[in-house]
């Protein structure tokens, strides 16, 4: 072959192109016939199907079919452009051939002078190539929604038969379609490979027909779950809600709610938290802010639980997400006391293990430029977390000396250390107090005595009426002020956002237990924690029966009176021992609670004898005192006369208590503000 015969050819195979025509036919018609192959049995299953899936069942129908419209219209259109490459090959092959044999003509007039043949008479044929031409096939398969969500509280229903008899034919045609996508992919790779004399655009076809038959096979996967569900309800309606808890599956990003999630059983959740992913979504859920507790609570019951003769006990369903997420339930509000406790009884071991993991790698000391050390804060912070987790611990055995300690909260990471235990379980105690502590008192110092002061004071309540069940929650989740900032206002407000937001966790959990909501709660603040506790009420509503005031850092001047509090009238008490010289530094710019104007009723800490038994006198502002000699009281110190008037009232029973002494005048620095 001369180098003129080497410019005859194209690549480009007759044979290639036939064959790809005629696939694309064929798949073009077997989807066109997919139509009333599949649209009959469409029909008898929707005629008994109503709900949420119903519909998008009918929508997911009409998707298929303008999918494989679409995708029909692009095969007959790649059929075309073929036979239109095929016939402009033939031209170009043709005028290849022809300009060829004139250029053998042509030279060899040249060498032979054969001048019987002259260029007049043998034109030269045409130069210019034909364009090849450039072949798009563009297709994409719509996905399909198979996931209702919403609130689940309305009922579909349907005829499984039926939706079993549609899977079928889909699968059927599933097949027919699945044999058309082998040949059209074969003899496409076939044509590019033969054909490469025509340009290819943008050709999405191949793949666009495997998303169409995948979309196709797994609404029948879907339908055949649909069904099921309906054969094991063994009835022809259910709840969406039990639908929904079948196909969380499919639930796209975003669409899965708590609800959904209660809906599943045990078995269902623990295969769905399997995946990563699910768990990721369900701590996405968890951890998004502002959620309500009552939300939380009544999802929280709805996962299953036992509530009996003054116990609770978690639910299997509650148990796996304690122990999937022990750092959330611990904490959240709406959950019960008793899953946070589980939850953070975990916790305890676990933020031990990461305490010990990076003490291990954190060096004590870091060498600065001049080659002097410096004490490493991230070991200073360490050291700090491992206080407070000692400080925990030992709360909870002070909290428990009379009875269960229940953990329910607390957080070594995010700023400084909090927590909140209690004497005595909250769910279902008959009475319960919130206590809260003022300034220096943190986990990792004085914990323990806040702990002891719950447990003293319920252990005093308990003696008012020995039929009831009291529960008294030590509570420090908040950053108190120290000395230098105790009449500072900044941490009582923050203090008092963080308690409106426990005790509304605290309401939601009672109220979602139905009749067994509290017959009482009750305040009760000592020192700053009065001031925490006072802006608290004042901000919301909180079902609360009394408030007590022990030594009180005094109360914001935007407070005016009692009746700001929510709290019944004539149940707002304080009391101030003639022995405590601190607490009046915190009222420096506050009001004294005990003064006539703000109208709460003022009860006596001092020595006093109390049928026939002798109580003693508060000696100091603290709420406890560790002297061996006993010379020296604080308020909630076993034997004093302010535990034995704040447990009664904290129980009820204000109206028993001893009158003590209002002062005469504001505090010097309050007077005009």
């Amino acid at each position: 072959m001369g180098a003129f015969d080497a410019a005859v050819e194209i690549a480009f195979d007759d044979g290639a192109a036939d064959a790809l025509i005629t696939a694309a036919d064929s798949a073009d018609e077997a989807l066109r016939g997919e139509g009333g192959f599949v649209g009959g049995a469409m029909d008898y299953a929707v005629g008994d199907f109503r709900g949420g899936y119903a519909r998008l069942f009918a929508e997911a129908c009409a998707i298929r079919a303008n999918d494989r419209g679409h995708l029909a219209g692009v095969l007959a259109g790649l059929a075309e452009d073929v036979r239109e490459a095929k016939l402009r090959a033939q031209q170009e092959k043709s005028r290849l051939k022809r300009l060829t044999d004139w250029r053998h003509r042509a030279e060899a007039r040249e060498q032979e002078f054969q001048s019987f043949l002259t260029p007049l008479s043998d034109p030269m044929p045409m130069e210019f190539p034909i364009a090849a031409p450039t072949i798009s096939a563009v297709f994409s398969a719509s996905e399909r929604v198979r996931f209702a969500g919403g609130s689940g509280g309305g009922t579909s229903s349907a005829d499984p038969g039926k939706l079993r008899e549609f899977v079928f034919q889909s699968r059927a045609s599933t097949n027919i379609l699945d044999a058309e996508l082998g040949r059209i992919r074969n003899a496409w790779s076939e044509f590019t490979a033969a054909c490469s004399w025509v340009n290819c655009g943008s050709v999405t076809f191949v793949s666009g027909l495997e998303q169409l038959l995948t979309e196709n096979t797994a609404d029948a996967a879907w339908l055949e779950q649909i069904a099921t569900a309906f054969e094991k309800a063994c009835s022809g309606s259910m709840t969406d809600a039990m639908l929904n808890s079948a196909l969380i599956q499919y639930a796209p990003t975003g669409q899965v709610s708590l609800n959904d999630i209660g809906a599943l059983n045990a078995t269902q959740l623990e295969a769905w938290l399997a995946a990563p992913a699910n768990k990721g979504r369900l701590r996405g859920l968890l951890e998004q802010p502002g959620l309500d507790p009552v939300v939380i609570a009544q999802w929280w019951v709805g996962l299953g639980q036992t509530v009996s003769q003054g116990a609770t006990e978690c639910g299997a369903s509650q148990k796996l997400l304690i122990k999937a997420f022990p750092g959330i339930i611990g904490n959240l509000n709406g959950v019960t006391a008793t899953a946070r406790n589980e939850a953070n009884r975990i916790r305890l071991f676990t933020e031990q293990e990461r305490i010990n993991a990076e003490l291990a790698k954190t060096p004590q000391l870091l060498r600065i430029g001049t080659g002097e050390s410096i004490t490493n804060p991230n070991w200073t912070n360490l050291q700090t977390q491992q206080r407070a987790l000692d400080g925990i611990r030992g709360a909870l055995v002070n909290a428990g000396a009379t009875g269960d300690a229940v953990l329910l909260g607390f957080d070594l990471t995010h700023g400084s250390p909090k927590a909140q235990v209690s004497a005595g379980n909250p769910d279902t105690a008959d009475n319960v107090t919130y206590a809260v502590s003022g300034m220096n008192i943190t986990p990792q110092s004085g914990f323990n005595d806040w702990a002891t002061n719950a447990a003293n004071l319920q252990s005093r309540q308990s003696l008012n009426d020995a039929g009831k069940s009291f529960a008294v929650v030590a509570w420090i989740n908040y950053d108190p002020p120290t000395v230098p900032t105790v009449n500072s206002g900044d941490a009582a407000r923050v203090g008092s956002e963080r308690f409106v937001a426990d005790l509304r966790g605290f309401n939601a959990v009672r109220a979602s237990f139905g009749n067994r909501t509290p017959e009482t709660l009750h305040i009760l603040g000592h020192s700053y924690g009065t001031t925490v506790t006072s802006n608290a009420l004042a901000a919301a509503e909180l079902n609360v029966a009394s408030f007590t005031m022990l030594a009180s850092a005094g109360i914001e001047k935007e407070i005016q009176n009692t009746g700001e509090l929510h709290v019944p009238t004539g149940q707002v008490y304080a009391s101030h021992a003639d022995g405590d010289g601190l607490a009046q530094m915190g009222r420096f710019l506050r009001q004294d609670p005990r003064m006539e104007a703000f109208g709460a009723k003022v009860f006596s800490s001092e020595e006093a004898t109390i049928d026939g038994t002798l109580y003693q006198g508060t000696t100091e502002h603290n709420s406890l005192v560790h002297r061996k000699d006993g010379d020296g009281y604080g308020y909630l110190d076993k034997g004093t006369t302010a535990l034995y008037e704040a447990a009664l009232t904290t129980t009820g029973n204000g109206e028993r208590i001893l009158q003590g002494a209002r002062p005469m005048s504001p505090p010097v620095g309050f007077a005009g503000r």
